[in-house]
């Protein structure tokens, strides 16, 4: 049976900006490449056989950093891509209050029956991540495989894992560069780790919890 290692890339300009990240992309601050750092140095304790990425610069930019630690070549998928935001993508959490009042609502209320102009559905995310696994494990067998990915991606797959409705996506967090580790057995997967940042040094994460996406 498989292991998988769950990660969120590293904090991103847009990310300290409130911005709003689906496909729209911006890089990795000097945080974030360092948090990369970090964790490419603590997965050094597990015995990684494969990384696959999300084909969006950020988390490219955080497996490659990764990869090149760990002399692992990467593959990026959109299947790992983060969530579509459409109309949204770019816009700060005021504005798209402001502009869009409703779906708004939506989003905090009842987030699964949310349809953003433009953009996916938590279901379509679900859908995309299941199928993922299903391949992976059809693929690979008894491998330990890194997903490097986003936050809104990373949760989703976390509640698909535990059988739980994606509407609990405000009921897990996930920081830059979390490390969430699960490992398939018999019976189904186990979550073994969740949003642990412990690799992260202390005297460099000064407002790190204070980066996530506008949307979350």
């Amino acid at each position: 049976m498989n292991t998988y290692y769950l990660v969120r890339h590293g904090q991103t300009v847009w990310n300290t900006l409130g911005q709003t990240q689906g496909h729209g992309n911006s890089p990795l601050t000097e945080l974030g490449i360092q948090q990369a750092k970090d964790l490419a140095e603590a997965l050094k304790e597990y015995p990684i056989d494969i990384i696959y990425c999300s084909d969006l610069g950020r988390a490219v930019e955080t497996a490659e950093i990764i990869g090149k630690e760990l002399n692992i070549e990467i593959h990026p998928t959109e299947s790992l891509r983060e969530m579509g935001f459409g109309v949204w993508e770019g816009m700060p959490l005021r504005e798209i209050e402001k502009i869009y009042p409703e779906s708004f609502k939506m989003w905090r209320n009842e987030p699964e029956k949310v349809q953003i102009e433009g953009g996916e559905t938590l279901d379509m995310i679900k859908q995309r991540q299941d199928k993922l696994i299903e391949e992976l494990n059809e693929k690979y067998k008894n491998k330990h495989i890194l997903l490097v990915s986003h936050s809104v991606t990373v949760r989703v797959m976390l509640l698909s894992f535990l059988e739980s409705h994606v509407r609990n996506i405000y009921r897990i967090k996930q920081d830059n560069t979390a490390l969430n580790i699960v490992e398939y057995r018999n019976y189904g997967p186990v979550i073994m780790k969740m949003n642990d940042t412990r690799h992260l040094k202390k005297d460099k994460t000064k407002g790190v919890n204070k980066s996530m996406s506008a949307l979350e």
